[in-house]
């Protein structure tokens, strides 16, 4: 609900209300965690607890997402992003709790603009809409507007805090300028391979590079796993189609066409509130009219009492079932196009109403609606099944967590072994990073226990333990002295090519040579016009950065600094001239005061959430997240 929140809210506010409330673990750190051992919960704040469902449901929300983002893959361990989950879910209980104490409130009609703006899609409140999120995720109504209402007095509380920064016109002036700077530069190249040429490497140093780095030349540790899967698409290829529901499936979709035909209609209505016998007497001698060639519209427009449509000749649009009074809608829904119907009495008064078109969509044969509607019966059963099979897997696999026996028994499945793999990569079954997260997690690998239900997708999940282990062993020095060779080299290369660069740099500085004096083999020389912080396709953003870090030089002089590339050569920076513009628009002060109010406020709120996590009482279980 939070992103759905976001989605709505314009601006950089819109993002620090959500980005705010996930701040990374590593912000604080494990260590300002205290376990108590307890296996009822993940963690206590105060006296709110964080269930391990919660963290669960959070945990393969979050998992899913990332796996989206990065194709397939976690762009980090799966400890980092337990981590990461856990600390989203403290922020959020103190951002709650700082709610409540401090009376921020929303009104129904408040939570009711919003559900209506977050579920409106193209101009239309779609309330098919709500029924798929709800669904999604396993949400009542009173569970969802409980949520949305806690994230919209979050939101007050991040508002409350964000909008006390503030700065002033003469300071975003200042920083624009600093902002637009321009800076002239010339660059000296020192090339990594020119120096390279003459290094040697002794035997002793390749050793020597073997032995201290030893960790980097090891065959990762290795583990083979059984398994017990559970998949949606297996219980659905053993359930048996039954007819008679797939009849009256076909009957309610048929219903539900009906029910959602259009009908485009005119009406005249007179009010009956004194007279309604002369009222009907008036409208069966507009009916003889009609029968005799009159134009219903003219009649409309020059009788109808209906303010809203009498101008328009009473045309009403389309008409959907539902948006009618029942005595206008039964009337109307048993015309046919062009006949005009008999006096209609409601609680408005005395109709006469002339259809004029029909809308509707096609209804589809069984034949033709047959796959989908077996696979709509399918899938409501395998729901079911697929829920309860899991609970079973997860009850079964805690209870007996010596063996998956007891799994393979009471889901009445074969259980499957895997192929070797590491840590970090895998096939089949291990190609899922979830997989080897936990076959290589302490309660699996050194407590040697049953895994706890994997998520791998929300119709496939596994449990699982480990079958065998081998582990990591170091690589013999002969397979590897090639590698380490090169890289003594390199290294040794980069030393010289540093201490080149660094002596021409003094030299610079000193005023003793000039930039072309440096140019020789190996040192190419790279001359700028004036550049701005952007301008990274004239400039190695390396060689940018470190030229508008550096101090303007004084007149008439230069001043450079080295810097390392990534190619592994040696840049040496001359900064020759600083430009300061002085024609400062608004729209660029107000460009930096925005950025600059986003960065006072995160660290602001930053500070604020600090402050309450400090003064918290928080305990977390280290057994449940390990």
């Amino acid at each position: 609900m939070l992103q759905a929140i976001n989605d709505r809210i314009k601006g950089w506010l819109g993002i620090v209300v959500v980005v705010i409330i996930a701040l990374p673990f590593a912000f604080w750190g494990i260590n300002s965690y205290v376990g108590n051992g307890s296996e009822q919960y993940v963690a206590k704040i105060n006296d709110t607890e964080i269930s391990k469902r919660e963290f669960d449901y959070n945990l393969s929300t979050q998992r899913q997402k990332l796996q989206q983002q990065f194709g397939g893959k976690l762009p980090f361990e799966e400890a980092v992003l337990k981590q990461q989950v856990l600390d989203q879910l403290i922020n959020r209980k103190l951002l709650e709790e700082m709610a409540g104490s401090a009376g921020y409130t929303v009104s129904d009609q408040q939570l009711s603009e919003n559900i209506k703006n977050i579920f409106t899609r193209d101009g239309k409140f779609d309330r098919a809409y709500i029924d798929q999120v709800l669904q999604s995720r396993g949400m009542s109504i009173s569970q969802m507007e409980s949520q949305l209402r806690s994230d919209m007095q979050i939101s007050q509380v991040i508002d409350a805090v964000t909008n006390t920064s503030f700065i002033t016109d003469n300071e975003a002036r200042r920083l624009a300028a600093l902002e637009h700077q321009q800076r002239k530069i010339s660059t000296l190249v020192f090339s990594l391979d020119h120096f390279a040429a003459d290094v040697e490497v002794a035997e002793d140093e390749i050793r020597t590079a073997y032995e201290q780095n030893s960790n980097r030349y090891m065959l990762p540790e290795k583990v083979s796993v059984e398994y017990v899967e559970l998949k949606s698409e297996v219980l659905a290829s053993e359930i048996e189609i039954d007819e008679q529901a797939i009849t009256r499936m076909y009957n309610d979709y048929v219903a539900s066409i009906s029910q959602k035909e259009q009908r485009k209609a005119r009406h005249i209505l007179l009010k009956a509130d004194t007279d309604k016998a002369a009222v009907r007497e008036q409208l069966l001698d507009m009916k003889q009219q009609l029968e005799e060639g009159a134009r219903f519209e003219d009649l409309a427009r020059n009788y109808s009492q209906d303010v809203g449509s009498a101008k328009q000749g009473g045309d009403l649009g389309w008409i959907e079932p539902g948006q009618m009074v029942k005595p206008f809608e039964d009337a109307l829904y048993a015309l046919e196009v062009g006949e005009v119907s008999e006096i209609v009495e409601s609680e408005y008064g005395l109709h006469l109403i002339k259809l004029e078109e029909v809308q509707s969509e096609p209804v589809a044969s069984l034949e033709e609606k047959r796959a989908e509607l077996e696979k709509m019966f399918k899938q409501n059963i395998v729901s079911s099944r697929f829920y309860e099979l899991s609970e079973i897997m997860a009850a079964t696999a805690y209870e007996n967590p010596e063996s998956l026996q007891a799994v393979v028994d009471a889901l009445d499945v074969q259980p499957k072994t895997s192929e070797y793999f590491t840590r970090d990569s895998g096939t089949g079954i291990a190609s899922h990073e979830e997989v080897r997260a936990a076959a290589f997690s302490k309660l699996v690998l050194d407590n040697k226990s049953n895994s706890d239900v994997i998520e791998i997708s929300p119709e496939h999940i596994v449990v699982l333990r480990v079958m065998d282990r081998e582990p990591a062993s170091l690589l013999p020095l002969a397979s590897v002295r090639s590698a380490i060779e090169r890289n003594v080299r390199l290294r040794k290369a980069h030393e010289k090519t540093l201490a080149a660069a660094g002596e021409a740099k003094a030299l610079i500085n000193a005023g003793e040579v000039t930039v072309k004096d440096v140019v020789a083999q190996g040192i190419t020389l790279e001359t700028s016009e004036m550049l701005t912080r952007d301008d990274t396709e004239k400039a190695d953003p390396a060689v940018l950065e470190a030229a508008f870090s550096m101090a303007a030089p004084e007149a008439g002089k230069v001043v450079a600094n080295d810097v390392a590339m990534y190619s592994g050569d040696v840049a040496l920076v001359v900064l020759e001239e600083v430009r300061t513009p002085d024609d400062i628009s608004q729209a660029q002060i107000d460009a930096i005061k925005t950025k600059v109010l986003q960065d006072l406020s995160t660290m602001e709120f930053n500070t604020v959430l600090q402050a309450m996590r400090d003064k918290a009482d928080l305990q977390v279980n280290p057994k449940i997240i390990q």
